[in-house]
């Protein structure tokens, strides 16, 4: 269990102790990512048993992810599951969650609850739903499973420069080839603060433009290879 925190110290003690007390009977350890925090974040994961990890420099949710991936991977890991900190996310969905890449059915599992966000948000994920022909509802999840193959890929160099790690990754991970699915899970109201993307238009605005670019890239990247795999020698 990845929980990438950035200042959450009101909400990551109680996400940790809740994930502990659902899955006490299993090998799991939770992994909390302090990306440089000005708060007591790191001190009260580890009063609450999780493995914390201190980011030197500010990172963003990408960069943290990416480090606890990293980390999870050295430790054997074969299943990740990457969780907010900021209590939106149910601590009982990840038995659903995981089960698709426990069978074998996908190598990627994305928690999907499409009812929930704010008009900004329902707005982003219909037109690059329409613009990227991702399959998928709920577009922005921080709730995701992943094995190890789909997690080593999100370590390639190529992924470190996004902001956004959503999109960006999903339409990655496609055209690598691996098999995404959705799995619908409840999600709670944020226990604190706001979303860092889609609390006003402005945010909403850089996020179409940033990841409008994304997607025209990866369209441009297909037909390159297209025209090579067809062309004559």
């Amino acid at each position: 269990m990845i929980i990438p925190a950035w200042n959450e110290e009101s909400s990551v003690g109680s996400i940790v102790r809740s994930v502990y007390a659902r899955y006490k009977d299993l090998p799991l350890s939770v992994i909390v990512v302090d990306d440089a925090s000005h708060d007591n974040t790191p001190q009260v994961g580890r009063t609450n048993q999780a493995v914390v990890i201190t980011l030197a420099k500010h990172q963003g949710a990408w960069g943290a992810i990416q480090t606890g991936l990293r980390y999870a991977l050295q430790k054997g890991a074969k299943i990740m599951v990457t969780m907010d900190a900021d209590g939106q996310h149910e601590p009982a969905s990840i038995e659903a969650l995981i089960q698709p890449v426990l069978d074998r059915q996908a190598d990627v599992a994305i928690g999907s609850y499409p009812q929930r966000g704010s008009a900004g948000r329902h707005v982003s994920w219909k037109f690059f739903r329409s613009l990227s022909q991702l399959p998928i509802q709920d577009l922005t999840s921080g709730l995701k499973a992943y094995n190890r193959k789909a997690a080593s890929m999100l370590l390639n160099p190529n992924m470190h420069l996004l902001d956004y790690q959503d999109l960006g990754t999903l339409l990655y991970l496609r055209t690598n080839g691996m098999q995404l699915v959705e799995v619908p899970v409840h999600m709670q109201s944020r226990q604190y603060g706001h979303s860092r993307v889609f609390n006003n238009w402005l945010a909403v605005c850089k996020y179409l433009m940033y990841s409008s670019i994304l997607c025209f890239s990866k369209f441009s990247q297909t037909a390159d290879f297209n025209i090579e795999s067809t062309g004559k020698s």
